[in-house]
């Protein structure tokens, strides 16, 4: 049996599961390249690995991909995110030989004399181990389009960003960048607006509006010793329907789901808070030590100090 207390688990944690995963995962959204295009024209890419946007600032293109049913057209003002796990094809000419989009040049690259299209990348860093928490909880792809409840802000957003690049203003790479985080978080919006093309897991969870209040109060206390019925009574819900709609819905029955909250809060404070092992432990509601270390090397497969060493490592490497 897991030996747990109630401990606050962080003095720093976020109002909301979204904003305490994205933090966790040490997300941010990069801008990749801009481009300006006339013509007939088509590129490649080849699946990112992770989670890939593409805004339109101006004009219109064309995305397919082989997972994807059909073609997209995507116009100015619109947004696009693929998850990283397929090669996709942008074109405003399906018979037009595609380029492979490792070959553009960076930051800025130009086809054509003209700039009937414009637009600009973006792609999603994180931090060891956030892939897990985000990219491979999303769907294949994601379009955001005029109709969509985040278009307004990600019109203006784009509007925002295609000053910044065409200005050079004081300050323009760091408001760029800032731009850049708040695209992903509209994004990211987007996702859990539409909670049924969600795959199972933690992102789904988070925009199921039964499930919501007791995600959130795990999140919230990740060191009080939750049972499943304390759960389901947030959630206003009988034992039984919450457990049976918690695992549906996130793949994983409800303690579970907390036990790898707790250990990813653990992982993430081992390498980015400068706190003895046993404090880490004591944070997400273990009373000891020795039975912290158990359940980490049950997890992760090695020992909490191992792991906080060869994260150092590699942050210094």
């Amino acid at each position: 049996m897991t030996e747990e207390r109630g401990a606050a688990a962080t003095d720093e944690t976020p109002s909301d599961p979204l904003s305490h995963v994205l933090a966790l995962a040490g997300a941010r959204c990069t801008l990749t390249g801009r481009l300006a295009a006339s013509g007939r024209w088509a590129l490649r890419f080849p699946a990112p690995g992770r989670l890939k946007i593409i805004t339109v600032l101006r004009g219109s293109c064309t995305f397919s991909s082989p997972r994807i049913p059909g073609e997209v057209e995507v116009r100015g003002g619109e947004a696009i995110a693929v998850n990283g796990a397929d090669p996709f094809t942008l074109h405003t000419d399906p018979s037009a030989t595609p380029v492979d989009a490792s070959e553009m040049t960076v930051p800025f690259h130009r086809i054509g004399a003209g700039e009937d299209f414009s637009g600009v990348g973006g792609e999603l860093d994180v931090q060891r181990g956030g892939e897990a928490l985000l990219a491979w909880a999303l769907p294949p792809f994601l379009h955001i389009t005029r109709t969509s409840p985040q278009s307004a802000a990600v019109r203006w957003l784009l509007q925002e960003l295609d000053a910044e690049l065409g200005d050079h203003r004081a300050g323009g790479g760091f408001a760029r960048d800032q731009i850049a985080q708040l695209l992903l978080v509209q994004v990211l919006r987007s996702y859990l607006a539409h909670p049924e093309a969600l795959p199972a897991g933690w992102l789904r969870v988070v925009a199921d509006p039964r499930l919501a209040p007791a995600v959130r109060a795990m999140h919230e206390s990740p060191a009080h010793p939750w049972q499943l019925h304390e759960l389901a009574r947030i959630a206003t819900m009988s034992r039984t329907s919450f457990a049976a709609r918690f695992h549906s819905v996130s793949g994983v029955p409800p303690l579970t789901y907390l036990h790898t909250w707790r250990m990813r809060l653990a992982a993430h404070a081992l390498i980015h808070r400068d706190v003895p092992v046993g404090q880490v432990g004591l944070s997400i509601g273990y009373a000891s030590e020795s039975s912290f270390s158990t359940a980490f090397k049950r997890t992760f497969g090695t020992t909490p100090l191992r792991y906080r060493r060869s994260g150092v490592q590699g942050h210094s490497a």
